[in-house]
């Protein structure tokens, strides 16, 4: 049965004060952002993705094997134009892709570079449209990047490759900062906040020219003024989602021109995406 934003965030702000009640009184510990918790987070995932992959047999396949129901066989609700929609799932994810296409078309790249590629999906659909790219996934997650490559084997898509990395280290890809690359993300930095300014200081250095950030920063609308009032506490709860825009504005806008769109999607209603262009000046 469908919901109205106002009562699924309704929902979720209950789902939130009571997580932060048990973080007050300690029945449960506020979750540490690290590299070991990210690979435990997303292993499990990848070896289902792993398991499952005879079963794609276009990168499309691939791209939109995303659930429309959750664990509890509840219809997965997402965000739509700052309404709640149930059962679009993959429309939401692809629309999110299509921005990135634009902005990457009109870029004139020969480079593009995804900043956590995960299983790959994103760059294997980009790469089977547009040959005349390169392609390069950066990825912390060795599953990860062992299923993207072993994906790209099997679609037969020669123009991309991904590659093990600790966005921390920037010896690892600063090769890859041209002026003909165009850099992405897709909910990638914003979560991890005490990372993000190591890779963005060395795109800031480098002759890159635009950069497309498609993050879940926190913009605050009236047109879901609950379920933003619940994301501001799960922003506390999970100790991320923190501080990209800030940093972005100051460190920045000194070098590039900064656009911020409040996109009103979302693969996840508490979890909407933001686009943050730099364009370098």
């Amino acid at each position: 049965m469908s919901k109205s934003i106002h009562s699924y965030g309704l929902y979720r702000l209950k789902l939130e004060i009571k997580n932060l009640l048990k973080q007050f009184l300690r029945i449960q510990s506020k979750p540490k952002r690290d590299k070991l918790l990210i690979n435990e987070i997303y292993e499990n995932i990848r070896q289902q993705k792993f398991e499952n992959l005879d079963s794609f047999a276009t990168p499309k396949d691939y791209l939109f094997d995303l659930p429309y129901k959750d664990q509890d066989g509840r219809i997965r609700y997402s965000l739509l134009n700052n309404k709640l929609v149930d059962g679009k799932t993959n429309e939401v994810a692809l629309m999110i892709l299509e921005i990135i296409e634009g902005i990457m078309i009109n870029s004139s790249c020969e480079y593009v570079v995804e900043l956590g590629s995960g299983g790959g999906k994103n760059l294997l659909w980009f790469a089977s449209k547009y040959k005349d790219i390169k392609f390069i996934g950066l990825e912390l997650n060795k599953t990860s990047v062992d299923l993207a490559n072993t994906a790209a084997k099997k679609f037969d898509i020669q123009n991309v490759e991904f590659y093990q990395c600790d966005l921390t280290n920037t010896h690892e890809y600063k090769r890859f900062l041209t002026k003909k690359t165009f850099i992405y993300s897709h909910h990638t930095l914003e979560e991890m906040p005490r990372i993000y300014k190591i890779p963005l200081n060395e795109i800031k250095k480098s002759d890159v020219e635009i950069v497309a950030l498609l993050e879940p920063i926190f913009m605050f609308s009236f047109s879901r003024i609950i379920l933003d009032l619940a994301k501001r506490l799960r922003i506390l709860n999970k100790d991320r989602l923190i501080g990209l825009k800030k940093f972005s504005k100051r460190e920045l806008s000194k070098y590039f021109n900064i656009e911020l769109v409040d996109l009103g999607l979302g693969v996840k209603p508490e979890n909407p995406t933001t686009l943050l262009l730099l364009k370098r000046k």
